[in-house]
This record gives C-alpha cells, sequence and structure tokens, in this order.
C-alpha cells in the first residue's frame, strides 16, 4: 500500500514555505510522522509546535547538497517535494541546478530506497499562457511554459513520471496556480501592497480573469491523493472554485483594506513597453528575463483551469471562494504588518 499511516515517515522538501508548512500541518494533525528537509539558515517558526510535540523531526540539508538529500531520505516512507526557486532576480541557471538536479537527485535516491509515494508539487506554469480554445485548460492541455520556471517544473514532472514508468516509484503530481492564504508572502501580496497605497490598476481595462487557490485547497486535493491508491501515476490541476476577474480581487482586497483606491485603466500596450525596457536593464546587469513582453497579453486573458479529473478520480472539490479567502489573507497580512 502507498497511503501514508501512523506507521509512515513522510519526508516534506520546503517544509518552512508557505505551502511546505500547510503540508506539514496536515500530515502532523493526521498524526503521520513528519520529516522536515530545511536549510540551517531557516525560520523554523512554524515548524516549531510539531517539533515540540514530536510529531516532526528536521535533518538539515538542501536540493544541491547530496550529503543532506541522502540523510533525509534514509528511512523514509514517502516524500513530498515542495521545495523550487521561483522569481524573476533567480539567475537562470538555478532554475536547472536547484528545480531540476536537485528534483533527479531526489527521485533516484528515492528509487533505490524503494519510497512508497513520491508526490510532486509541481505548478499549472507548465502550461505557460494556456492559450487553448475558449482559453480552457486540462490535464490533456499541452504543456508550453513561457518561463523558465515553469520550464523546470515542466522537467520535474517529466523526471518524476520517467522514475515511475521506468522504476516503478510510485508518482503523483499536483499542479497549482497561484497560492494564496495565510502565510504567503509572494504572489498575490503585490496586489495587496498596490490597494494600499491607494492604486488599483485595471489591467486590459478591468476585462481580464485569474484562477488562484486558497492554500486549503490545495492541501485539500493532497489528502485526497494520500487516501488511495486512484491517484498513482497522474497529475491533477488544482484551483478555486471560478475564474475570478482581477477587478473582484482588487475591490475585495480594497473592501478588507477598508480603502477606496483609485482605479484606472492600463492599456496592454503599455505592459509590453514596460517590460522591454525592463527587460532591457535585465540585460545591461547580466541578469535572465523572466517575463515575456507579451507577459501581460497573456495574464489578461488568464487560463480557465478545469478540475473534471481531480473530482472524478479522487471526489475533490476547492472549498475556498475568494469572497471569504481574501479578507482572510488580508486579515494575516495587517495581523503580520506585511503590507
Amino acid at each position: 500500500m502507498t497511503i501514508p499511516t501512523a506507521n509512515s515517515t513522510v519526508l516534506v522538501t520546503g517544509a518552512t514555505g508557505f505551502l511546505g508548512s500547510y503540508i506539514v500541518d496536515s500530515y502532523a494533525r493526521r498524526g503521520i510522522p513528519v520529516r522536515a528537509l530545511v536549510r540551517k539558515t531557516s525560520d523554523l517558526t512554524r515548524l516549531k509546535p510539531h517539533l515540540e510535540t514530536g510529531k516532526a523531526a528536521i535533518v538539515y540539508g538542501a536540493m544541491t547538497d547530496p550529503a543532506g538529500l541522502q540523510r533525509a531520505v534514509e528511512g523514509a516512507s514517502h516524500i513530498v517535494h515542495v521545495a523550487s526557486v521561483i522569481g524573476p532576480n533567480i539567475p537562470l541557471e538555478m532554475y536547472q541546478t536547484v528545480n531540476v538536479e536537485g528534483t533527479r537527485a531526489l527521485l533516484e535516491l528515492a528509487v533505490a530506497a524503494g519510497v512508497r509515494r513520491f508526490t510532486l508539487i509541481s505548478s499549472a506554469a507548465t502550461y505557460g499562457d494556456g492559450f487553448t480554445p475558449g482559453g480552457i485548460v486540462t490535464e490533456e492541455t499541452p504543456q508550453r511554459p513561457s518561463n523558465p520556471y515553469g520550464q523546470s517544473k515542466l522537467e520535474q514532472e517529466q523526471l518524476a513520471f520517467q522514475a515511475y514508468r521506468e522504476h516503478g516509484l510510485p508518482v503523483v503530481v499536483i499542479e497549482p496556480p497561484v497560492i494564496y492564504g495565510p502565510r504567503a508572502r509572494v504572489g498575490i501580496g503585490a496586489a495587496f501592497r498596490l490597494v494600499k497605497m491607494r492604486l488599483a490598476p485595471l489591467l486590459d481595462f478591468g476585462r481580464g480573469r485569474i484562477n488562484i487557490v486558497y492554500v486549503t485547497d490545495v492541501i485539500g486535493l493532497l489528502e485526497a491523493a494520500d487516501a488511495g491508491e486512484a491517484a498513482i501515476g497522474e497529475r491533477f490541476l488544482v484551483a478555486g472554485p471560478r475564474f475570478v476577474p482581477h477587478q473582484e480581487i482588487l475591490r475585495l482586497v480594497a473592501r478588507s483594506l477598508k480603502v477606496r483606491p483609485l482605479y484606472f485603466p492600463v492599456p496592454l500596450w503599455l505592459t509590453q513597453i514596460g517590460l522591454r525596457l525592463n527587460n532591457a536593464i535585465l540585460r545591461l546587469r547580466g541578469k535572465g528575463v523572466f517575463l515575456k513582453p507579451d507577459y501581460f497579453y497573456a495574464f489578461s486573458k488568464g487560463a480557465d483551469h478545469r478540475l473534471d479529473k481531480a473530482k472524478r478520480l479522487l471526489g475533490w472539490q476547492p472549498q475556498v471562494d475568494v469572497t471569504a479567502g481574501i479578507p482572510e489573507t488580508v486579515a494575516w497580512f495587517l495581523e503580520n504588518d506585511i503590507v
């Protein structure tokens, strides 16, 4: 059986991060022992309650540290691989070194150790801009990443499924879009900071939509996948209950912050000029280019992620709409003086 139980040990990489900390919480709540792979510089605040109760233990290491990975995998029955680098200011080679080669090394150790399940937290970025008839994206949509992060996540998936086909490693892949919720520090936080400054840009005159997902809904899918064998060898898109207008998100943020921002239209041609200038500066500074000039053209259209497969195979469906999730997230940002 590949199902984690109280007799298992689940290794979680990226355990001190936003999603990783919720994953540790989930296993601890279910009475399943956790081993957290952490760097010596990591903030252990979110893990502390579980470390104190003995529900979790830590192993020091990193995705670029073979000895640390070896220590982490020894005796682990299950692995949930979350750790990845992401961001516009990360050297391009780090995506290969950390995301791809680190995953390759972890998979090789998992195969050698006879790990009973390997769950990869990938990304909807593997589908790129998601341009399809009607803007619909399913697990059958061709995966065409549009940035280095998406490409590295696609390579992670390819390595994982190769281990599944060639070595019988039970693999599950979960593909979230932007995740939001308490503890988040990137992504939707940029919108919060803008609105707090009383600025609310309406990209493409407010016509755009986006798929985002509340963090506990990602955990719900992970728990549904863990509960049986149906998820093995499969990948699952995960998103919120609906395809949400950007404008609605900005208004929910403004209402939660109790501010009245200036809503102003941003034509897409202006974003293209801005990104061209930004990318030219990055190249002059020797940095890699993360966003192509037409990025906001794609972002404004959005990609409607369909969740039929997870509903059919796992009986899962998202529970938290933005009307509840955004106020909860804003409250946490304010409480922690993030915005």
